[in-house]
């Protein structure tokens, strides 16, 4: 008899056994077909979750060592991962999210960019996750500032935050050198001699561009906070005309003057198209980039002798910066959403978290896993970035936090090009949002 869930092997037949162990046998064997029936209902209590991740390359090599790892701990759940592409804003799986949570079928967990959750929580899109994420270890003390902000929305946790990145200055150490810099800038207004300095061009093309303040990583957030704008009053209403953002966007105009922009779009979008990044192919002299790049610059160009520091300021003081990533989200619908927090947990306080900092050389939400992390020990590069985090700015944790990020976008390259100025465009991005957000406040 197949009980299903025994090798066949070991099913021994009473002929085989002399007479004196058939009375016993018949008893085992009674007791065991008794328990058989029971047996496979517990086989399938297994509870199976689906979990959609949109990274590719090395990121997905991690997370699915991560899933084998909780699968082989956790024989009660097992996880699914699927990679589904980028779809919708960020490069996430918000369009094909958006599909599955309306048609009933939504994952079970989702790796999701972590400053569009407020947004989504305000949809009703996404399961509150503060009861579970009391029961497994999720509390706001282990994390940064930043992070639970933005995984919060009216005083309610509805993503657990997973990794995290901030912005800093990049220089070539060699360029400075050579033009008499024996320091990165610390200022603005440095910013704009040492480019001045390190820019070479022949004729009119550019070889090296010693800085221009909107390349990479350099949106308004990053020079509208480090002028000391804010984007945000304490009363929840948006500010991007603020007087010190302005501050920033115009002195972002005078770089886009004196370099002429569209040359130096011509010659980032040129340099593009090779194999190697601007900077590490040292097209570019300085950058506002993330911790991200250090592993790729290191392994394009061994022989690249660079620095980082803090983003210079007006004062050189006060420096700051601001701080996204990602995190794990329960989709409104969610079949098992315990499970799935149990999981989310996992990769967020556990040894996924682990997992994804050590063979990816990405931070931490949670600052106890952060500081511990190999590749940064001993690293003056990455203390930068570790340096840097405790103070650093989110984006606002909106319900228009994309339409916010857009109109900002807009903004700065109607400026740069020349299409409008600083105080009546911000005043036009700060009307829009805040205009959205009554709506959305009356719904």
């Amino acid at each position: 008899m197949d009980l299903g869930i025994y090798n066949k092997s070991v099913i021994i037949s009473l002929k085989e056994v002399p007479c004196s162990m058939k009375n016993t046998l018949s008893l085992l064997l009674a007791v065991v077909l008794v328990l058989g029936l029971a047996i496979p209902a517990l086989a399938g209590d297994v509870t199976e979750i689906t979990y959609w991740y949109p990274h590719s390359g090395l990121d997905q090599q991690s997370l699915i060592k991560s899933v084998e790892e909780f699968n082989a701990a956790n024989p009660d759940i097992h996880v699914n991962a699927e990679f589904i592409g980028g779809s919708g804003s960020g490069q996430g799986i918000t369009d094909k999210l958006t599909v599955a949570i309306n048609g009933g079928t939504p994952p079970d967990v989702a790796l999701f960019d972590r400053f569009m959750v407020a947004q989504w929580a305000n949809g009703g899109l996404f399961e509150d996750l503060t009861d579970y994420a009391e029961k497994y270890g999720v509390t706001k003390d282990k994390f940064y500032d930043f992070a639970w902000n933005e995984a919060s929305y009216k005083g309610r946790l509805y993503a657990f935050p997973f990794d995290t990145d901030v912005r800093a200055l990049y220089y070539n150490k060699t360029l400075l050198e050579a033009a008499g810099f024996t320091e990165p800038p610390k200022t603005t207004d440095d910013l704009m001699t040492y480019a001045k300095a390190l820019t070479k061009k022949q004729g009119n093309r550019f070889e090296v561009i010693g800085f221009a303040p909107w390349l990479n990583q350099g949106w308004l957030y990053t020079w509208g906070w480090a002028f000391g704008g804010q984007f945000q009053g304490p009363d929840g209403r948006i500010t991007a005309n603020d007087p010190k953002i302005v501050e920033a966007l115009t002195w972002e105009k005078t770089f886009a003057d004196e370099f002429n922009i569209e040359s130096v779009a011509d010659f980032n979008n040129a340099a593009q198209g090779s194999d190697m990044n601007i900077f590490a192919a040292e097209m570019v002299a300085m950058v506002v980039s993330g911790p991200w790049e250090i592993a790729s610059y290191r392994d394009q160009n061994p022989d690249l002798k660079f620095g980082v520091a803090p983003i210079p300021t007006p004062t050189g003081t006060n420096n700051n910066s601001w701080a996204g990533g990602w995190s794990h989200v329960v989709p409104k619908g969610s079949a098992h959403p315990e499970a799935a927090a149990k999981f989310a947990a996992f990769m967020t306080v556990g040894q996924g978290a682990i997992n994804y900092g050590e063979e990816t050389t990405h931070f931490l939400s949670c600052k106890e896993l952060n500081s511990n992390l190999s590749f940064a020990k001993g690293d003056p590069d990455f203390q930068v970035f570790l340096d840097i985090f405790p103070t650093a700015y989110s984006r606002p944790p909106i319900p228009a936090g994309q339409l916010l990020w857009d109109e900002l976008v807009t903004a700065t390259d109607n400026a740069l090009y020349g299409r409008g100025e600083p105080q009546a465009l911000l005043d036009g991005v700060t009307e829009k949002v805040n205009a959205e957000l009554d709506k959305l406040a009356a719904q």
